[in-house]
């Protein structure tokens, strides 16, 4: 990284602090191995996932190095949480937002959506009303069309998206763990979160293996991609070397993840995040006196329709974590 780029980072980390972003509390889930997994909760974050660490760090680079941004429209194809932090974080820093979304965007996310200021625009997706391909694809095509009015993040090759875990997630993480973990292990989303995560930690140490999850090819999570099916990868694609192995995810452990966290533990966690918690699970029960490391990207807040008509939690159940999925305990929770 060149030294310019370097400092540019640094005056990015100090605005997102600065604005009261990261610093979100860490969960240790002991085994009877000896092991631990390692959780940040990242829907302590302001506007509720770990989205906000990425889109501030694309906004505010723009905002450093583009003296039109206040006078143009940053757009971004979404399905969820990035779209909650772009509309939300531009209408922070006084810039308007458009975002497409796919027709099978939840009707909760859809309200947090238009909460949040941005436009909101709907496109159409005949084949599969969950994918965001149509909706990406418009935004980086109005953008390439009308330059001198919009302006696209394109989170899935924006580098600016990892480096914000390589700059505040990982070392925050660091810190409240007291050490290194010998394993990362983070599912597959835009690849910002398990690449700059990566980067950071074996750049610690070399040693440490870095676990790739992905949905299997018949899984649809939320926030989870399969490696071999999805088209937009470029992060991924340039960061491939840091990546020791895959390990594949379906909804069941996402389901088994968030009963369990939630029975257990009174945390009330997103679909991604049971996944994430079931598969560096399974690595920290597989061999002994290990620490594995991984992320909660969001709540269950957003899924609360979905759990209830699934089965997964009952209604008692979500009312009652609900009332305290934000409350903040300590900056380290532990359990066995």
């Amino acid at each position: 990284m060149s030294e310019d780029k370097e400092k540019l980072c640094r005056t990015i980390t100090n605005d997102f602090y600065s604005q009261g972003f990261g610093n979100t509390p860490m969960l240790k889930y002991e085994t009877p191995n000896g092991s631990a997994v390692y959780s940040k909760l990242e829907y302590f974050n302001p506007f509720g996932s770990i989205k906000d660490r990425g889109a501030f760090f694309m906004i505010d680079h723009l905002i450093h190095t583009d003296d039109s941004i206040k006078n143009k429209i940053i757009v971004e194809g979404t399905s969820g949480n990035t779209g909650i932090a772009i509309g939300n974080i531009c209408r922070k820093l006084g810039i308007k937002s458009m975002l497409f979304i796919p027709p099978g965007t939840s009707e909760e996310t859809k309200k947090e959506l238009i909460k949040s200021g941005a436009t909101v625009i709907e496109t159409n997706e005949p084949k599969d009303t969950t994918s965001t391909e149509t909706a990406i694809n418009s935004a980086i095509d109005i953008a390439m069309k009308q330059p001198e009015t919009y302006v696209c993040l394109h989170q899935h090759g924006n580098e600016f998206n990892y480096l914000s875990h390589v700059y505040t997630t990982a070392p925050e993480s660091e810190k409240q763990m007291g050490k290194l973990p010998d394993a990362v292990a983070i599912a597959m989303g835009t690849g910002g979160s398990i690449i700059g995560n990566a980067k950071y930690f074996k750049g610690r140490s070399p040693t440490i293996t870095v676990y790739m999850l992905q949905s299997d090819q018949t899984s649809y999570i939320q926030g989870i991609r399969n490696f071999l099916k999805a088209k937009d990868k470029t992060i991924i694609e340039k960061n491939i070397s840091l990546v020791d192995k895959m390990i594949n995810v379906n909804e069941r452990d996402a389901s088994d993840g968030v009963q369990k966290l939630a029975r257990e533990l009174g945390i009330f966690v997103g679909f991604s995040s049971g996944a994430n918690f079931m598969g560096a699970l399974k690595i920290a029960e597989s061999r002994e006196n290990i620490n594995v490391y991984t992320v909660f990207p969001d709540s269950g807040v957003k899924y609360s329709e979905f759990y209830h008509n699934s089965g997964i939690l009952t209604g008692m159940e979500i009312e009652d974590l609900s009332t305290t999925v934000r409350e903040m305990r300590d900056g380290f929770i532990s359990f066995k």
